[in-house]
Order: structure tokens, then C-alpha cells, then sequence
């Protein structure tokens, strides 16, 4: 595969906050390392109990000097794969950390079957975060309402949010993609069994091209993507350049990486690793797994020689790169029971 560049934002894309740049490009959003401790199979159909922490009242501020109207994600009406988490994005606007229990209690998510999980808060970029996921990936058929209220709820100093939402989605099938960089192979398993194991090139690391390593989603099917050394400050005309129209891409982060067909790259399918960081695979292969998959379906790269973590918010989803226990650090009010 060659580095890649889509002519547009989807608005899971706008909800991360980073501009686009190529495969394996841009600056990392976060200091933090990330770290791949999270659960990688469904959430067991039968929870034990829980009690939820009650949740004090939200502030409310009435004639507000700034409103700001949050970005939500997933979509109304979607199906998503079981890595997708509900994300809330107040888009360059600080939430200050006193406020931020009465604002959880005004947001209510609702599962079919029971499904509990967690709020968690992430300031990068300038913007706020609020993704609400279990502990384990989404059990797949799970029905998930958010009831989003939050007009008039202050989110700071003479700043309010504007507008009541509420937004239903649908979990589909489980699919959980793991990429071996070391074995240049992807595997592929929809609802427990395996279907295929795919020859793949990852990220060149000697050339600092690495595909970032850990947890991710797919942030959109973009189809056919026009790919440009340009973006990540390549000349096409260099040795490293590249430009062309790649087919069956999948955006795994904002910064550019992506599943897609490479068919410049087949002589090196399971046996090199010669992209800019993508992972790309035979047209067949990637028409075959297009086909089956959902924003929200899950891609867990391991096997690097010189880790690139995936970044845990900021440049795609890698929500699932914390441990429950550090997820439950960043709520202010823990565990919801999901009914």
C-alpha cells in the first residue's frame, strides 16, 4: 500500500479533531503512551449487577454568553461494529472537571440486552471528550439508545450546551481484524470463527513508517482513496513518493493510516513490510473484506519491532487501549447500568 488522502471528513472523522494527512503521518495526539490491555472479545450476555452512583444535579445556566452544540457520534439509525464508542465532542471548548458529574447524569444510555459501561473525559487538541464504551467490546446485535440531555447544562464560565439528543444505533456482527506485522498476516474473525487469514505489508519501521500498534476501529469505508506522498511532505519524485487511486480503503485513523487493496505492493503480500503505514493487501482480499465490514469493526495491530502505540484519543478511536480500570479513572461517575 502507498500512504493515502481522502478528499473529505466524515463526521466521525470531524469528531477526533485532526486535520488529515497521509499513512502514518502528522504529529501524535497525545503524550501519553497508549497501551494495548484492553479486553479483545465480546462482552459476557450476563453482567454481573450493578449499582449505579447516584448523579448530583447539572448545573444549569440560563442566558449563556457561549453556546456550544456537542458533536455526537455514532449516527442516528447506524450499524456499527463493536468497537465503535458513543462519542461526545465539544469541539474547542474546555468542560471544567466540577461539572462534569451533573453532566453524565443528564446522559443516559439505554442497551438492549443490558449492557453496562462507562463515561470517560479526554482533553486534546483544545476540544472535550466525553466516549461512553463497556469493558469488553459491544456484544454483537446489542440496540443502544443515548439520550443526550443537555440544553441549558453550563460546561463552563458563562458557557452552556445547547440542544436535547437522542440517537439510536444498531451493533452488528462481531468482527474482530488482527494484523501480525511480524507474520505480515491478517486474521480475520466474524462472530468467534476465523474466516481468512490474509498476506498483508504493514508499515516500513526502517524507514520510520511504522503502522501504529494496539487497538483501533474503522473510522469510515471510503472506497476508492487517491493516495499523495504530497500530504505527509514527500515529493512524488522521490524515492519514497507515491500517487495513485487505491480500492476497498478502510480509515483506520485520522492521520491517515488504512485498510486498503495495494496491488503495486503484491510481491511483498507475507513477506515484507513496504508501506507508509498502511495495511494493504491483494484487490481480492480487500474487496472480500470491504464487503463484510462496519465503521466501528475492530483492527488490533501487534507484532512491531519498533512500537508505535496507537494513539488512545485524538487521531481515530483507540478507546479499547485502556484497561478498564484506567477507563473507570476517567469518569466522575462510573459504572452506568446501561438499562
Amino acid at each position: 500500500m502507498r500512504p493515502t488522502r481522502a478528499a473529505g471528513l466524515t463526521a466521525a472523522l470531524a469528531l477526533t479533531g485532526l486535520a488529515v494527512t497521509a499513512c502514518g503521518g502528522g504529529a501524535e495526539a497525545e503524550q501519553r503512551p497508549a497501551t494495548s490491555s484492553a479486553p479483545s472479545s465480546p462482552a459476557p450476555s450476563s453482567p454481573a449487577p450493578v449499582t449505579e452512583k447516584p448523579a448530583p444535579e447539572a448545573a444549569l445556566l440560563k442566558g449563556a454568553a457561549k453556546v456550544v452544540r456537542p458533536e455526537i457520534a455514532p449516527a442516528n439509525g447506524e450499524k456499527v461494529g463493536v468497537g465503535q464508542p458513543i462519542a461526545i465532542v465539544f469541539k474547542q471548548q474546555k468542560v471544567s472537571p466540577k461539572l462534569r458529574a451533573g453532566i453524565e447524569g443528564r446522559l443516559k444510555v439505554s442497551t438492549s440486552p443490558k449492557v453496562p459501561g462507562a463515561w470517560h473525559w479526554n482533553e486534546t487538541k483544545g476540544d472535550t471528550r466525553v466516549h461512553f464504551r463497556p469493558e469488553k467490546f459491544w456484544p454483537a446485535g446489542t440496540e443502544v439508545t443515548l439520550d443526550a440531555r443537555l440544553a441549558g447544562v453550563q460546561l463552563a464560565e458563562g458557557t452552556a450546551a445547547a440542544g436535547d439528543r437522542t440517537v439510536s444505533f444498531t451493533i452488528g456482527d462481531s468482527m474482530v481484524n488482527t494484523v501480525d506485522l511480524k507474520a505480515r498476516k491478517l486474521t480475520v474473525v466474524r462472530n468467534g470463527e476465523t474466516l481468512r487469514t490474509i498476506p498483508v505489508s504493514g508499515g516500513d519501521e526502517s524507514k520510520g513508517f511504522g503502522t501504529r500498534e494496539g487497538i483501533k476501529t474503522i473510522l469510515a469505508k471510503e472506497g476508492k482513496v487517491v493516495m499523495d506522498s504530497l500530504s505527509i511532505g514527500i515529493p512524488r519524485n522521490h524515492p519514497d513518493g507515491f500517487f495513485g487511486s487505491y480500492e476497498y480503503s478502510m480509515r483506520e485513523t485520522v492521520s491517515g493510516e488504512y485498510v486498503h487493496a495495494a496491488p503495486d505492493n503484491a510481491e511483498s503480500f507475507g513477506k515484507e513490510n513496504v508501506s507508509h503505514g498502511c495495511i494493504g493487501m491483494s484487490t481480492a482480499d480487500a474487496k472480500w473484506l470491504y464487503g463484510l465490514s462496519l465503521k466501528g469493526d475492530v483492527v488490533q495491530v501487534t507484532g512491531s519491532t519498533k512500537p508505535k502505540p496507537m494513539d488512545r484519543f485524538g487521531n481515530g478511536y483507540g478507546d479499547w487501549n485502556l484497561s478498564w480500570e484506567e477507563w473507570l479513572e476517567g469518569s466522575a461517575l462510573g459504572i452506568r447500568t446501561g438499562a
